[in-house]
């Protein structure tokens, strides 16, 4: 990501392929909340901003895949779910958590 950074935007993405983040996306997190659900990864698990239930989540609350599993406001029943964290891997870890499917344009 290093060699990266020099393109992200004021918002912290940036528009290599197809517009992503590598790190807290600031709009969507200051907009919809630090705590929202803000997105999916390519395994279809769900990505929360870095607060959950009032703490700041860091890389200590998490697993080698960067997430955790129990009941979000979206899923009652409980999911495995990624965070970001201001630490990195950021926002996913060691691969993913679930098998990664693709994207089209």
């Amino acid at each position: 990501m290093s060699e990266e950074i020099n393109t992200f935007d004021h918002y912290n993405g940036h528009p290599t392929g197809t517009y992503h983040y590598h790190i807290e996306p600031t709009y969507l997190t200051s907009t919809l909340g630090q705590d929202a659900l803000i997105g999916f990864l390519l395994d279809g698990f769900p990505v929360y901003g870095p607060m959950e239930d009032g703490n700041l989540i860091t890389n200590d609350d998490l697993d080698v895949y960067h997430g955790h599993s129990h009941a979000t406001s979206e899923f009652p029943q409980g999911i495995y779910h990624y965070h970001i964290t201001a630490e990195d891997p950021y926002i996913n870890g060691d691969g993913f958590y679930g098998t990664p499917g693709t994207v089209t344009q």
